[in-house]
C-alpha cells in the first residue's frame, strides 16, 4: 500500500470532483484475492478503544486498538493498533465498539524515522476490502476459496491518454528467466495465470516500454507471488 505526501492528496483532490472521496491506488476495483494475498495480515477482529491524536502541525489521526477474534492470514498481536489519518485514505466506515470487523492489514510505514509506538502500527486500505463482517459475506466466501487455486494472477491495466487496447504484457520469472506473455483486452485490462514465484513485469505499446504508475498497487519490478496469489499492476 502507498500513501501519498499531504500536498500531493490536496493536489489531487482539487484535480478531482467535488464528489470524489478518496484518492486510491489503481487498478480499481482491489480484487479480495489480489489484496488478501499481498496483506501482511488478514483479520476478524472488534475495537477495544479508540484514539483521536491531533498534532500541532501535521494531519489528525485516529488510533484504533482492535482484539483479535480469529487470524486469517499472517501474524499480528492478539490486540493491535490501526493507525488511520483523517484525510482521503482514511476507512470508508465508522469503527464502533460491539461490531465484528474483517481486516486486511500492513505493517505502517511512513518515512525513514519512527518511534517505538509507530513501529507496531498497522493500516488498512480506505480503498480496499476491510469492512463490517455483516457485510461481508461475499468477501469471505472469496478467501475460502483461494486455497484451492494452484496458479497465481498477474492483472491490472494499461492506460495511456485512455485504456491501451493490445498492449503487450510480459511477466518474467527472477529465478529462471521464463516468460508469461499475453496481451491487453479492448479496455486495457489483461490477465496472466503464472506459477507462483517472483517477477518482474513490463508492458509495451507498439514496441514502446511504459513505466508502471506511480500509484500502482503492486510494483512492477518485483512481484512475489504464492499459490493462488494476485498481483495488481497499473501502467
Amino acid at each position: 500500500m502507498q500513501y501519498l505526501p499531504h500536498w500531493l492528496l490536496c493536489l489531487l483532490l482539487f484535480a478531482t470532483s467535488e464528489t470524489a472521496l478518496a484518492v486510491c491506488n489503481l487498478p480499481q476495483p482491489r480484487l479480495v484475492r489480489a489484496e488478501y494475498s499481498q496483506s501482511d495480515a488478514v483479520v476478524i477482529a472488534h475495537l477495544v478503544k479508540s484514539r483521536h491524536i491531533v498534532p500541532k502541525n501535521d494531519q489528525d489521526y485516529y488510533l484504533y486498538t482492535f482484539q483479535v477474534e480469529k487470524m486469517l492470514r499472517g501474524t499480528v498481536p492478539d490486540q493491535f493498533v490501526l493507525w488511520d489519518e483523517n484525510s482521503s485514505g482514511r476507512l470508508t466506515f465508522d469503527v464502533l465498539k460491539g461490531r465484528q470487523y474483517l481486516l486486511f492489514l500492513e505493517h505502517w510505514s511512513e518515512g525513514s524515522v519512527q518511534t517505538a509506538d509507530e513501529k507496531s502500527w498497522w493500516v488498512a486500505d480506505g480503498c480496499g476490502n476491510s469492512g463490517e463482517v455483516s457485510k461481508a459475506a461475499r468477501t469471505l466466501k472469496e478467501i475460502q476459496r483461494i486455497p484451492s487455486l494452484r496458479d497465481a494472477l498477474i492483472t491490472g491495466q494499461v492506460r495511456l491518454s485512455a485504456p491501451a487496447a493490445h498492449a503487450k504484457v510480459v511477466a518474467v520469472r527472477k529465478s529462471d528467466g521464463k516468460r508469461f506473455a499475453t496481451q491487453t483486452r479492448d479496455d486495457g485490462i489483461f490477465n496472466l495465470n503464472v506459477p507462483a514465484g517472483e517477477y518482474s513485469v513490463k508492458a509495451a505499446v507498439e514496441g514502446k516500454s511504459l513505466v508502471a504508475d506511480y500509484l500502482s498497487y503492486e510494483k512492477a519490478e518485483s512481484v512475489k507471488l504464492e499459490n493462488g496469489g494476485c498481483a495488481q499492476i497499473q501502467f
